[in-house]
């Protein structure tokens, strides 16, 4: 089945090569003058005479709060261009200048601020762009687009400056021709779009209109022509580093630490299409804390990937979803087998949780023809685990990790109409007797010329060479079809993934060995009605088999809505229903035994005040019920959002959730898969917040406190036959009478860091923090005295300073 789906997906990717070109764009266009004068001086207040030339576009439309209907407010943009660079002035009209939003946020960051912004696609492609926004207050944020996605994680270096008159405010930037990528011709056309947001009316205001109802974003930019005669430059960019650190640890016996370390990132532009990014020596010291919590579910827990070089510039790697860079620098090889190793006489002094990087490469880009190519690699570092003999004071070192080497192959080709065909590979190769991966997946999506109906889908496979020599293979595919365009949308999907499909050495997937056949729809409207000035609705129908052995898994229907106000208040609500008992096949953790998952619906709900007031309130809920006496599933959030002035914000949240009666997987005992009754209650509180001392200087909080008990009231046996729950001898009792499963544990850490951009792409962090993490039996205690408890535990203090520098090859070439 999957080898022919290849070949069908094969075949409609070659047929349509041959279309593969620029999509349809808005015939909104305008033609951008070379500057023959000097250029203009960038300071915001488009006062020189290079300007004066210039087509001035205006006539904006708004895409929200009502699509399609003139902006409120009046906007104009010039854009010229010279040898060096593109450059562009922008006037925001406003009629009072005391609702100019110009609230100061970090670099990458809209906050609560207006801004202007300046969208490229210089390849047409309708799918892949580069955005330059800017603040009132001059904050920039770089943005890249991808296929209905964003991202803010790419710094580029570029130039502008802003000003407030009695006229609204003003923006000019230079853009060199360093930050972008486009085709080496002599005649450049480009997709391109200016926008402009008016925070207080949450209003979006777009030269080219765009159509919320439309597939794409890229797809409704207007042209720029007249760009002639533009060399890219020689873009060879290095941002050496030194770091230094001083790490203090409470634990009985353990050494404070202090390093100094150094290294280096590279970014070079191997032509006019492709750049090459490498980082030699890296330090991720000084990246936030994950959010740890206790988790007895089957499946691992995914965190967010918070370092920077695997953030930025990422787009085409993470298109397949079959690449999780946590992997890299990640948890060692073999670190849980040293537990269980383990003689009685024997304790562990060294265990590493993360592999040392050694270094990491990637490259890519987009030929004029719209195929992109990306290729990464990365090195990880052999780490050893230290075990020492207490009756013999000897030391053994043992080996967690070998020497790792990552590697991800992309070819995503654009076609007409908003489609692409993309193959991607991944591949883990380990040093000596372990375990090697590869993973290969082509995606495939088509779209009709008016892009409203589209087919798309994914095959997949993988193999797995275990240390015994033998091979693990196993396939994945996706056929999906529906309306893309328009206030009603839907998708009809058939999903299978293989009992053997293991993409986990370089990618994240948590469930497999099932079918999933699911229809979604949607109904959004987007104008005013009523005191609503928007609306979403969403239906969901999932039934689920096991693949093998082929059996009933799941039937489940959801429902979703929101509205927002004409206040730009949201409120919504959400419903389920699980009408049929479920075959649980996952928390036995044994494919060849089910537990019988009563039937259950739930319901919840948030409501989220305006952003743009100073006092903001986001409060949610969600309740779950089952067909079985005393159990439920309770939480609810409660998040008020304060900003006293234009440099000061910060969010307090605190959410509590519940699993009254929750069952679960607790042991295995011979032949016998043991679950156990409990309640587990979570609390979690956190404060994010910030300190912003001007566009350039700022001081960031990250503060979390997660603690979570569960405690276990009775054990049981799951049947083989039918997967209900039997009586059982399990010793899991104390002689007291509590559980030798109950476990408290707690998390509480906090990131503090102070951020100077000092120049251009150069910046100085200097960071502290603070972990504690603590488990161990529950003591009956209210919040206040755990939350006393866990600070009188041992923790890690970790202090820090980093100072990385940008220098331009151009700009040393030039002084020398």
């Amino acid at each position: 089945m999957l080898r022919t789906l290849l070949y069908i997906i094969l075949g409609f990717s070659f047929s349509f090569n041959a279309l593969a070109s620029e999509v349809v764009l808005s015939k909104r266009s305008f033609k951008a003058n070379r500057i023959e004068i000097e250029a203009p001086i960038i300071d915001g207040k488009i006062s020189d005479e290079a300007w004066l030339g210039a087509e001035v576009l205006s006539n904006f439309i708004q895409n929200t709060p009502i699509p399609k209907v003139k902006g409120t407010q009046k906007t104009e943009v010039r854009m010229i261009y010279d040898d060096e660079a593109i450059y562009i002035a922008a006037r925001m009209y406003e009629r009072n200048t005391d609702s100019i939003y110009n609230f100061l946020t970090e670099r990458d960051d809209f906050g609560n601020a207006d801004f202007f912004i300046a969208v490229f696609n210089p390849y047409k492609d309708g799918i892949n762009g580069d955005g330059f926004a800017v603040t009132p207050s001059n904050v920039q944020i770089d943005i890249k687009y991808s296929l209905n996605d964003e991202s803010n994680t790419w710094d580029a270096v570029w130039e502008s400056a802003t000003h407030i008159d009695e006229l609204g405010w003003t923006v000019e930037m230079k853009i060199p021709y360093s930050a972008l990528r486009f085709p080496e011709t002599a005649v450049q056309e480009w997709g391109i779009n200016f926008g402009r947001e008016i925070r207080r009316n949450r209003e979006r205001d777009w030269w080219s209109s765009v159509d919320p109802a439309v597939d794409g974003f890229l797809t409704q930019a207007g042209k720029v022509q007249g760009i002639k005669d533009i060399q890219p430059p020689t873009r060879l960019f290095f941002f050496p580093y030194a770091s230094t650190y001083y790490e203090v640890n409470s634990s009985e016996g353990a050494p404070d630490n202090s390093s100094i370390n150094g290294g280096m990132d590279v970014k070079y532009g191997i032509n006019d299409a492709f750049t090459l990014d490498m980082t030699l020596i890296p330090d991720f010291g000084q990246v936030r804390f994950d959010d740890q919590v206790l988790n007895l579910t089957p499946f691992e827990v995914q965190f967010d990937e918070n370092r920077q070089f695997f953030t930025e510039g990422v787009e085409l790697f993470n298109k397949a979803g079959i690449f999780y860079s946590r992997r890299i620098g990640g948890r060692p090889y073999n670190s849980n087998a040293v537990f269980s190793s383990l003689d009685s006489n024997e304790r562990i002094i060294e265990n590493p949780v993360q592999s040392k990087l050694l270094n990491a490469t990637k490259i890519s880009g987009r030929t004029e023809k719209g195929l992109g190519v990306g290729f990464f690699n990365a090195f990880d570092d052999e780490s050893y685990a230290v075990i020492e003999n207490q009756e013999l004071g000897t030391k053994e070192r043992i080996k967690t990790n070998p020497y790792t080497n990552y590697n991800v192959l992309v070819l995503d080709q654009v076609l007409r109409n908003n489609s692409f065909v993309t193959l991607t590979n991944t591949n883990t190769i380990r040093d000596g007797v372990a375990r090697d991966a590869n993973v290969a997946r082509l995606d495939l999506k088509l779209a009709d010329k008016q892009n409203k109906f589209a087919v798309s889908g994914f095959a997949s496979m993988s193999h797995l060479w275990q240390e015994d020599g033998s091979l693990q293979s196993g396939e994945s595919w996706r056929a999906a079809v529906g309306k893309i365009s328009g206030n009603f949308t839907f998708e009809l999907s058939q999903e299978v993934i293989g009992r053997d499909y293991d993409p986990n050495d370089l990618g994240f997937q948590t469930i497999r060995n099932v079918q999933n056949s699911t229809l979604f729809a949607q109904l959004v409207k987007y104008e005013n009605f009523s005191v609503f000035n928007f609306y979403r609705h969403e239906f969901e129908l999932i039934y689920q088999r096991l693949q093998q052995p082929n059996d009933f898994l799941n039937l489940g229907f959801s429902w979703f809505t929101v509205y927002r106000l004409q206040s730009f208040h949201a409120l919504s609500l959400n419903a389920g229903l699980e009408p049929i008992n479920t075959n649980d096949y996952f928390e036995t953790r044994n494919f060849d035994l089910y537990y019988d998952y009563p039937r259950n619906f739930w319901f919840g709900g948030f409501f989220s005040s305006d952003y743009s007031r100073l006092f903001a309130l986001d409060v949610r809920f969600n309740n779950r019920y089952f067909d079985e006496p005393g159990r439920r599933f309770h939480s609810y959030e409660i998040a008020p959002r304060f900003r006293p002035n234009d440099k000061l914000f910060f969010v307090i949240s605190y959410q509590n959730r519940q699993s009254i009666n929750d069952i679960g997987f607790v042991n295995n005992v011979s032949e016998s898969v043991i679950f156990g009754r409990r309640d587990v209650i979570e609390n979690e509180t956190s404060i994010e917040g910030n300190y912003i001392f001007n566009n350039r200087m700022a001081l960031n909080l990250v503060f979390r406190h997660y603690w979570s008990e569960a405690t276990y009231n009775r054990f049981n046996q799951v049947d083989p036959d039918n997967g209900e729950l039997l009586e059982t001898d399990y010793p899991g009792f104390n002689d007291d009478g509590s559980s030798i499963h109950d476990i408290s544990f707690n998390a509480f850490n906090i990131d503090l860091a102070f951020n100077w951009r000092f120049a251009p792409g150069s910046e100085i962090s200097v960071v502290w923090k603070n972990i504690i993490l603590q488990s161990g039996d529950p003591l009956d205690l209210n919040y206040y005295q755990n939350l006393e408890e866990t600070l009188n535990a041992p923790q890690l203090n970790n202090f820090s300073i980093r100072i990385l520098y940008f220098i331009d090859y151009l700009n040393l070439k030039s002084r020398s």
